[in-house]
């Protein structure tokens, strides 16, 4: 089975970090990607975790799952993980789950 590509950028400036994602995350590959991805990153001790899924083009449970597993596990640290930006379809997905609040996206 071949997965779709899904690309993790990362910018730091003072504790907090950008990951910025283009592609997919519809399954369980890209949701533990995204997720190993927030983890790293909490790991080297950021403040805060921001989250830019403007590009990404589909967005199911496996993104679901891997964001609230992270913040969850990052708020143990005391890190923040916020959504600063989604494409349409992955603000459709949140708003359905009621999450973008929970997520900062509001």
């Amino acid at each position: 089975m071949n997965c779709p590509a899904l690309t993790i950028r990362e910018a730091e400036l003072d504790g907090r970090c950008l990951l910025a994602l283009d592609g997919e995350v519809i399954d369980p590959p890209q949701g533990s990607e995204l997720y190993e991805a927030i983890c790293r990153v909490v790991k080297r001790r950021a403040k805060a975790v921001e989250v830019d899924l403007s590009s990404v083009e589909l967005f199911g449970s496996a993104g679901i799952n891997a964001l609230l597993r992270a913040r969850h596990e990052a708020e143990i640290v005391g890190c923040a993980v916020t959504v600063v930006a989604a494409s349409q379809i992955v603000r459709r997905v949140l708003e359905i789950t009621s999450l973008t609040e929970l997520l900062g996206l509001d």
